[in-house]
């Protein structure tokens, strides 16, 4: 019997309501952190990014959206991008609801032809991130080009762009 009381008085003991309160005030507090954190960067400014990590310099690179009947805006353009440089530009807010928009890169290395890729699917309003990464390939005159657009931490099944592509850079053209 005295063995029974003392396991209720530890078991009273671990369960101390002045705890409790920590403990759930604590994972209150947690959570609220988190919501301001995440609408945060739900909220912010989205920005493109356009990288040349190849050994070649870039004399321009131009990325825009682009819908059935052509352009959807001016978009972004580099120009005479060094090797190993990047350049960032604001994004804002780009209505493409309803548009069933790509996202067009055309770009032209030093002494070669012009190049342009589609890339993604845009199918809703967009204020994210776009990174266009050039990078080298193991193969000669040949560059790997990445092409990723994310809306945010939430992803949009209206919105899906995440693309690699192989560029001659000799010849000028995509290599299939």
């Amino acid at each position: 019997m005295k063995n029974e009381k003392k396991n209720v008085e530890k078991k009273a003991a671990a369960f101390n309501p002045q705890k409790k309160r920590i403990i759930v005030g604590g994972i209150i507090a947690a959570a609220v952190l988190l919501m301001v954190v995440l609408m945060f960067i739900e909220n912010s400014q989205g920005k493109i990014v356009i990288s040349n990590n190849t050994g070649t310099k870039i004399e321009y690179v131009q990325v825009y959206f682009v819908g059935a009947e052509g352009p959807l805006h001016e978009g972004f353009r580099v120009d005479d991008l060094e090797v190993g440089k990047a350049q960032r530009f604001p994004i804002g807010e780009n209505k493409l609801l309803g548009a069933e928009a790509n996202l067009e890169v055309r770009f032209k290395f030093e002494g070669s032809e012009e190049v342009f890729v589609d890339s993604g699917y845009f199918n809703d309003t967009f204020h994210g991130n776009i990174t266009v990464d050039f990078t080298p390939s193991e193969e000669t005159d040949i560059v790997n080009l990445h092409v990723k657009a994310a809306n945010g931490l939430l992803k949009s099944n209206l919105i899906d762009c995440n693309d690699e592509f192989k560029i001659n850079i000799a010849e000028g053209y995509e290599v299939e």
